[in-house]
């Protein structure tokens, strides 16, 4: 058992302090309501033995420093402080609280102590062993909040006691000082436990927030930085269900760069990732709101997951697409349908009466794009015809 008589160390960990004093003014409350009420009943308990006005400084000056205490509660409230900076500001005021409190009672053990009233004694001694095993809960998260109440309190009663000079006096002396000698042991012990288990939470909340940010990087195309095919099958099979239980379109755009093969045979495959990541990247900022998605799901091949979009939407969506690459202008002498890059076009839509499932969706979208690659590629295929329109 570590020794009682040695305060604990201040945590070493600086963003422990921030926890620490939220967690010790959010119980300020209660203190001060047991505090007021504890104090008010022992003043009716001596009202007849302690001197009047004795008893009425003492409980002006509990009143005066509970007050102080309400106040430095309200006011944190209202500052609503962030940085550890402010809360080590605060710390300070709670402390302060802390100490201004533990001089009071300790007052308590000079001031009220009646020396030929044994029963009013053991009934100080008695409230006083309660103020500071109360206590140990409220302030033993701040380090040196308990050793601050504590000390001014049971070092006045415990000397009081000795004084008087016989033998149950003397114990009872005694029995009060080992008594905090304890609750300052018990206060060590409650402050590591705190630290430890703020130190287990923060590492636990780290270890999810890896653990988010790793289950999301997988979900991820590493080349292109954009969402890969796994993402693609989870949002497909959750718009779907969406949709159905909305009764909204869903549709989605198939999109394959034209003779892909080409480009990296003539330009090289380090070429063909370069122009990968810019068209990826391209095709992500054309999408403007947050439910759309577009998913890198093959080599050159992409996907489009429109929500709430019918398949005259998606079509104009697909254009928008295409003229963006077309303004890209990367070189492409090796295809033989321009001189530059271009995307053929396959969109489907749920509102088809030939979708019955995300299986179906995704089929009759690739047979689009096969149209539209049979029809000359650089255009845009809808899964409802046959027929393609060439888009210059």
């Amino acid at each position: 058992m570590d020794s009682p008589v040695r305060p604990s160390s201040a945590p070493r960990d600086p963003g422990i302090l921030v926890p620490q004093i939220v967690q010790s003014f959010r119980l300020l409350p209660i203190s001060l309501i047991v505090n007021l009420a504890i104090g008010l009943i022992l003043a009716a308990v001596l009202w007849n033995v302690v001197p009047t006005p004795v008893l009425l400084a003492w409980s002006g000056l509990l009143i005066a420093v509970t007050g102080a205490r309400y106040l430095s509660l309200r006011a944190f409230r209202n500052a609503s402080p962030r940085s550890e900076s402010d809360h080590a500001y605060w710390t300070r005021y709670f402390l302060a609280g802390a100490c201004a409190a533990g001089v009071v009672w300790g007052l308590s053990g000079i001031l009220l102590f009646h020396p030929s009233s044994f029963p009013h004694q053991v009934v100080l001694a008695f409230v006083l062993g309660g103020m500071m095993a109360g206590a140990v809960p409220l302030l033993s998260s701040v380090s040196h909040a308990y050793w601050c109440f504590a000390i001014p309190v049971v070092a006045p009663i415990s000397i009081r006691m000795m004084w008087v000079g016989d033998q149950i006096h003397l114990v009872m002396g005694l029995m009060m000082v080992i008594f905090g000698l304890a609750m300052l042991a018990t206060s060590a012990q409650v402050q590591r436990l705190f630290r430890d288990s703020e130190k287990l939470r923060r590492e636990l909340f780290s270890s999810t927030e890896v653990a988010q940010a790793l289950e999301y990087l997988v979900r991820l195309d590493s080349l292109t930085g954009i969402p890969n095919r796994r993402l693609f099958e989870e949002e497909l099979s959750k718009e779907w269900a969406r949709a159905k239980r909305d009764h909204e379109p869903l549709s989605l755009i198939m999109v394959d760069i034209d003779h892909f093969k080409e480009y990296n045979d003539h330009y090289g495959h380090p070429a063909g990732d370069l122009c990968l990541v810019d068209v990826a990247q391209a095709m992500h900022r054309t999408l403007s709101r947050p439910g759309d998605v577009v998913a890198r799901i093959g080599g050159e091949e992409f996907a489009f997951l429109l929500p709430q979009t019918n398949l005259s939407g998606a079509i104009a969506v697909a254009e928008q697409i295409r003229e963006r690459i077309l303004a890209l202008n990367l070189p492409h002498d090796a295809s033989p349908v321009a001189g530059h890059v271009t995307l053929s076009f396959g969109v489907s839509s749920s509102e088809l009466a030939s979708v019955s499932s995300p299986a179906e969706l995704i089929r009759t979208s690739d047979i689009a794009l096969y149209e539209a690659k049979r029809c000359g590629r650089n255009q845009i295929v809808t899964a409802r015809t046959t027929t393609s329109d060439l888009v210059a």
